[in-house]
């Protein structure tokens, strides 16, 4: 199955999966708002069905929302349609969609992405390249490295035999390290929940 069959599947329960995490999106939204203002052009990359894009919408100028999954995308808009926000433009699309311009952002949001990803380099050096000078990366990612456990071994091991799409087992200084690298200034990084780790960081573009 490919990622876009995956997502779309897993769309349709997604929020009631996501519920028991219902408290860190909430400070991942509290967080998020401090470092946005009314002028800002915003990115949320891997917006899944809208649940950050849709609650920090009236803190930016407009929100350009994009996900692999067709499914999460009209998820996220009916939620948005009921309460009537104007000013998201979500998409089916990719980071590399050739609509997104140099330097067109002020923020891009990557919430639980990067972990799945295989060439997180590229993707960080394309989210530099889209951001404006001193634009901001806001990022959470799941730091699966940061402890050995069972769940570990046992993702490692499906990885290998191929039942497992790819994951990065980061630890929160290797995140770091990957995006620092990327001409990125580490503003504020704080662990949001621990079991797994999930580390949220925000960079500057330098």
């Amino acid at each position: 199955m490919n990622a876009e069959k995956l997502w779309d599947k897993l769309s349709v329960n997604y929020d009631k999966r996501v519920k028991k995490h219902e408290q860190t999106y909430i400070k991942y939204v509290e967080k998020t708002r401090k470092y946005l203002n009314a002028k800002d052009i915003v990115l949320d990359f891997a917006c899944g069905t809208g649940l950050i894009a849709n609650e920090i919408a009236e803190y930016a100028q407009k929100i350009y929302a994009i996900d692999i999954s067709y499914k999460m995308i009209e998820a996220a808009k009916r939620k948005a349609d009921e309460i009537k926000i104007k000013n998201i433009d979500f998409a089916q699309s990719s980071l590399f969609d050739d609509n997104y311009k140099k330097e067109s952002f002020d923020v891009i949001l990557t919430f639980n992405v990067l972990h799945i990803l295989e060439d997180t380099q590229k993707i960080i050096q394309r989210i530099n390249d889209l951001l404006k000078p001193g634009g901001l990366i806001i990022s959470a990612t799941p730091c699966l490295g940061e402890r050995q456990t069972f769940l570990n071994i046992i993702i490692y091991l499906l990885q290998k035999i191929g039942l497992v799409r790819y994951m990065n087992l980061f630890k929160t200084h290797e995140l770091e390290d990957l995006i620092a690298k990327g001409n990125f200034r580490i503003v504020e990084t704080e662990i949001m929940h621990h079991s797994p780790t999930n580390y949220f960081i925000v960079a500057k573009k330098i």
